[in-house]
């Protein structure tokens, strides 16, 4: 239970932080380009005041540039020197390249293309987000690195362990993704209050675009009870608790896949009255394949369970 109250205090958190970054981007976008550069722009910034400060203060924004960029690679060097964790070390002495980099383009994202734009202001704007999306996707790599390293060396408890940290993660993720969607679809509310097809497809959009993301995290936690279950040697209840699973992720399936498909015929219903119309099909994919997942992980639990029952009476 005290697991789930932080994992529900941390959503809570991270659905905040996350709208506030949104808002932050739309009304401060010089100091916040995107989501993406977050928090390596508004550390350029500080870098780059502190150096017009005079040369001690360009002094120590060289040396907090240098120091905040070897962070990865101090914790490179913490590591045991083996041939299993050695491409962990690597893409940490590739993410002190990255920050390093990053951070002086965002204080200097003019030296990164030589051609000059009408638009300069967006086009710096990009570079930034290009330059935070980069060292995001070399922290991706290093995580994606070591789970493959304590996978491969995990037994059944740790890996279900592992399992459960992660659906944790994915929770928090799911919840950030929707306080930005809520935040999207508000602005554009009241961007189309004036508009009563816009108005009224807008909320029907976003209630199809919340929709994936509610019934994900309802799974993630009934998931992580069945996954104590199943870490219990006993597994009592084992099978009720995957029947749970499985009926709410058929429900998921249901409702997504109708709201989605709702969603884009609505869209084309009222086109001719609609003032915005996006070109893109909303099907939340991820959000498919993952609960098609747990609910066949789900049905395999309910089967081996029964299967192992059927096996103990014919004994």
């Amino acid at each position: 239970m005290m697991k789930k109250i932080t994992l529900l205090i941390a959503c809570l958190g991270t659905g905040i932080f996350t709208a506030a970054l949104a808002v932050l981007t739309r009304h401060f976008p010089n100091l916040f380009s995107s989501i993406m550069t977050f928090p390596f722009e508004q550390i350029g910034c500080g870098l780059g005041v502190l150096s017009k400060t005079g040369s001690l203060g360009n002094g120590a924004a060289v040396a907090a540039w240098i120091g905040i960029s070897a962070i990865p690679i101090i914790i490179a060097l913490r590591y045991k020197r083996s041939k299993e964790t050695l491409w962990e070390r690597v893409s940490l002495y590739v993410l002190s390249a990255a920050v390093l980099l990053a951070l002086y383009g965002m204080v200097n994202p003019q030296l990164f293309h030589a051609v000059p734009f009408d638009n300069a202001l967006e086009f710096l704007k990009l570079i930034k987000t290009i330059l935070g999306a980069g060292v995001w996707a070399v922290v991706v790599l290093y995580l994606a690195l070591r789970l493959i390293r304590l996978f491969r060396q995990g037994n059944k408890e740790q890996l279900l362990k592992y399992m459960q940290n992660i659906l944790y993660i994915l929770c928090i993720l799911f919840t950030g993704a929707a306080a930005i969607s809520i935040i999207n679809g508000g602005i554009a509310l009241m961007d189309a209050a004036q508009a009563p097809a816009d108005a009224g497809f807008g909320v029907f959009h976003l209630i199809a675009e919340l929709a994936p993301y509610v019934f994900d995290n309802i799974i993630i936690l009934r998931l992580t009870d069945l996954l104590g279950i199943a870490r219990d040697k006993k597994q009592e209840g084992i099978a009720e608790s995957a029947g749970r699973v499985s009926r709410i992720c058929c429900l998921a399936l249901g409702i997504t896949t109708a709201l989605t498909a709702g969603s884009n015929l609505v869209q084309i219903a009222l086109m001719r009255h609609l003032s915005n119309i996006s070109v893109t099909v909303n099907i939340p994919v991820i959000s498919i394949a993952f609960t098609v997942m747990v609910l066949l992980f789900s049905r395999l639990l309910i089967e081996n369970k029964v299967l192992h029952d059927d096996n103990d009476l014919f004994i």
